[in-house]
């Protein structure tokens, strides 16, 4: 198989994954046992209340969002699109046409679409505070063409009709399913194992502070829901050890760090 074929099923797989993901929760008994006991564990943490324990641990905190477009703009581009040329290709955006960037990220599509096309309404969807703060500065720049937009997938439809864009109105979409280097590289945002930060991995930052991040899961649920996380999602053989080292480790002292965590993965 040629490795464009090979590169646009791989894409094309990512997303539909993305998309069923409810319907296999339904079908698949591991993943309902999953969903079940990370419900039961995030209503207890919710019922207790505890704010996120990642910042209680030292290292660095948090950025405002000043210091984020700071140190993201100062730096090379944040994330580097892969097959841009091919998504381009099978857009093919008409000046005059709407165009929606589900997952805006670093803004190397928006850019590039607003390059080849710029007579156009470009919606730069994101989740991630960060992101949108990119996109801010790229609507300074294309005045009047880019509508940034910070917002889940779940909420698109209600916020479709806020920034009154009618049903049947858009005329391309573009879903580039999952993390980003943007978020890997900055270690602060917990996402990477291999960078030192706080263990916090929540793709909305600090929007919704009372919501759980990573050290609050790994901390919080018991061995079988830790174990059933990551076998389900993770199709980690060694789950059931990971499970059991985490829960001893914590005993010791609280996971707060994300190389803290990946030095007691890599001890099992």
């Amino acid at each position: 198989m040629p490795v464009l074929e090979a590169g646009l099923l791989a894409a094309t797989t990512i997303i539909i994954r993305t998309m069923i993901f409810h319907m296999s929760v339904r079908c698949n008994p591991i993943l309902r046992k999953t969903n079940l006991a990370v419900w039961r564990a995030w209503r207890s943490w919710k019922l207790g209340q505890h704010p996120c324990t990642v910042h209680s641990s030292s290292g660095p905190g948090p950025l405002d969002k000043s210091e984020e477009q700071s140190s993201v703009s100062t730096e090379k581009p944040p994330h580097t699109p892969v097959m841009l040329k091919e998504v381009l290709h099978y857009l093919d955006v008409q000046p005059g046409q709407v165009v929606l960037d589900m997952t805006f990220g670093g803004g190397g599509h928006t850019k590039a679409i607003l390059n080849t096309v710029p007579e156009i309404t470009l919606l730069a969807l994101d989740r991630d505070p960060t992101a949108i703060s990119l996109a801010e500065q790229l609507a300074k720049e294309h005045f009047g063409r880019v509508k940034p937009l910070l917002s889940r997938f779940s909420e698109l439809e209600a916020l479709m009709s806020n920034v009154n864009i009618k049903p049947g109105s858009i005329d391309a979409v573009l879903l580039d399913a999952g993390c980003s280097s943007m978020q890997m590289d900055q270690a602060e945002r917990g996402f990477s194992l291999s960078k030192d930060g706080p263990l916090d991995m929540r793709m909305d930052g600090e929007r919704y502070p009372d919501m759980p991040c990573a050290a609050d899961v790994v901390n919080t649920l018991d061995q079988q829901a830790l174990a059933s996380i990551l076998l389900a999602y993770g199709e980690e053989r060694q789950a059931r050890k990971i499970a059991s080292a985490i829960v001893e480790a914590r005993r010791v002292s609280p996971i707060t760090r994300t190389q803290q965590l990946a030095s007691v993965v890599a001890g099992v």
